[in-house]
Formats: C-alpha cells, structure tokens, sequence
C-alpha cells in the first residue's frame, strides 16, 4: 500500500503479498490505510516499509501483530530508504514471525474475552517528530521482556471470518555484547502534531477471502505469473528521480517500479478528479492498492 512518499507491504518468501479491497480514511490526527492478505498457516513472513523522499523531520516505525507491539525502528531526518521487520526481540534472543491456526472454542465463558480484539491484523504506524541522538552510560546488561500473548483457543462467534492468528517462533539466541560502564548512544524520538499514517493489514485464508467477495478466485491469477517472468536485468530511465541514490538491492527494484508506476496513475487521477470525490475512501484505481483488477496503462521500464 502507498501513502504519499511512505509504502508497506507484508511479504512471504521474499515476495510482497497480493493486497484487496484497500481503502484509505483521513482524521486530523491519523491516515489510516486498510487492506486485506491471504495469509498460509505455517509460513514466516516480516513487514517492509519504504520512505521515497528526504524530509526534515525524523521517522518513527512501529510493528504490532494480532494487537501485540513487536518493534519499533526510528530514522534520521532526510533518511530515504527501506526497512523490514520479520521477528520479535529483545537483547538475548529473536522470534520469528510465523501464521498458525487459529483455535476455536464454542465456551461461552470466552465469549467476553477482549484479548483477540486484535487477532488478525498486522499494523505498522509511521510517525514523524524530532529525532536526537543522546550519549548514555550502560551499567550491566538489560532486563529482557517476553512477548505477552496469548495463543489459546477463541471463541467461535468473536472471529468468524478470521482462520489464522500469528504465533512467534522458537527462540534463536543473539550474539550481543554488553560492556558495563561503556558510553554509547541512543535515540530520543519526541513525536510531532503531524497526522500519523497507520497501515492494517487484515489477513486470513485466500479461500475465506474469495468467498467473501474480497480477492478473485484462483483461476483468474494466472497472469499474475505471467507478468513476473521477465529478466533480472533492469534498466532504469534517466530522470529527475535517480533511483540510484537510493542504493536498493536488485531484488527491491521491481517492487519500487510498480509503486512508480501506481503513483503516476494515482496523480493522474487526482489531477482529472472532480471536486466531489469523497475523502473518505479511495479505490484501488486511485493508487491505494498496487494491484488493481481493472485494465490500466502501464510503463515497461524491463529490458528483454
């Protein structure tokens, strides 16, 4: 998904997730940006953010999963580029993100239970602010924390359309040296009034989904392979933009593309939009989503 110069998406295997029925709300305070996945019981996945242009204010990341906070990642002003997340973490171990089955129970003593308020959903919440570096002194090594979730059953009723929740993996120690009484520095992030932009990714399994109306059966996906089978070798036009400044791996430049491609139609909408367009919700053909169903142009910046 794209909002102005920012982009997330959830990827499997390296590859982003097909996203559905996108839509976009706006408040003073908060852009809020929703889709649907297609989640696959037993596979890992991370999340991946992208900042496209140099700002003057700092940038703040912020990972949940199933409403449990996972990771926080703060960039410096003017700091262009991209970031993942794939595990939860503390000083001492790592835990991968992995989709599980989610358990269901027909016990109405669950029926109130509000912890799974939050069960099926990825979010990652970008804000921007003031970002400083500060000297500090490290006396012993950190108390670590574990994840607080809570992988038992759900009652049936509370989440219907919801088949997978998320489970952290086994723990993978990490090698971290602690050096008491080392100085060294940390960052001080002091968000702004600027509006907070906040992707949800909603998930489950691509069968719920096509019954729900929501993504296109699996015949119609065919050409999805099609359009991917091109060579590795790309060559970038010459423009006022150079990608190159951003130094991206090969395997990001394909998906950098495609977000170039939908915001040139994004803007190309917008420029021939009427003034009564509705605010509150954007279709897919106005550059929410990457992936539209409908028939548009498309530059092929591939070589053969």
């Amino acid at each position: 998904m794209i909002f102005g110069d920012l982009s997330a998406y959830v990827f499997v295997d390296g590859q982003e997730l097909p996203e559905y029925a996108a839509v976009v709300s706006t408040t003073s305070t908060k852009n809020r940006i929703t889709c649907w996945i297609a989640s696959e019981e037993g596979k890992k996945f991370g999340v991946r953010w992208m900042n496209a242009t140099e700002q003057s204010w700092g940038i703040q990341a912020a990972v949940s999963i199933d409403g449990v906070r996972c990771a926080r990642q703060t960039v410096r002003p003017s700091w262009v580029g991209i970031k993942e997340c794939t595990y939860w973490g503390n000083d001492s171990v790592t835990r991968d993100f992995t989709f599980s089955k989610l358990e269901l129970t027909d016990d109405d003593s669950m029926l109130g239970d509000q912890s799974s308020n939050d069960i099926g959903q990825i979010v990652l919440k970008v804000e921007t602010g003031e970002y400083t570096k500060v000297q500090v002194v490290k006396h012993g090594i950190s108390k670590n924390h574990a994840p607080r979730v809570r992988e038992g059953k759900v009652h049936e009723r509370s989440k219907k359309a919801c088949a997978h929740r998320v489970i952290f993996g086994d723990e993978v120690p990490r090698q971290v040296h602690h050096l008491s009484g080392r100085s060294t520095s940390r960052t001080v992030f002091k968000p702004d009034n600027r509006p907070a932009t906040v992707f949800v990714f909603k998930y489950t399994r691509l069968d719920i989904l096509q019954a729900m109306g929501i993504a296109p059966s699996t015949s119609n996906n065919t050409s999805k392979e099609d359009a991917n089978d091109h060579d590795d070798e790309i060559e970038i036009i010459d423009g006022p933009y150079e990608p190159s400044s951003l130094r991206l791996p090969l395997k990001d430049v394909k998906p950098r593309i495609r977000r170039l491609e939908m915001e040139l139609q994004h803007l190309r909408t917008q420029l021939a939009s009427s003034e009564d367009q509705k605010p509150s919700r954007v279709d897919s053909e106005c550059g929410v989503s990457r992936r539209q169903q409908t028939t548009m142009e498309v530059l092929d910046l591939t070589e053969d």
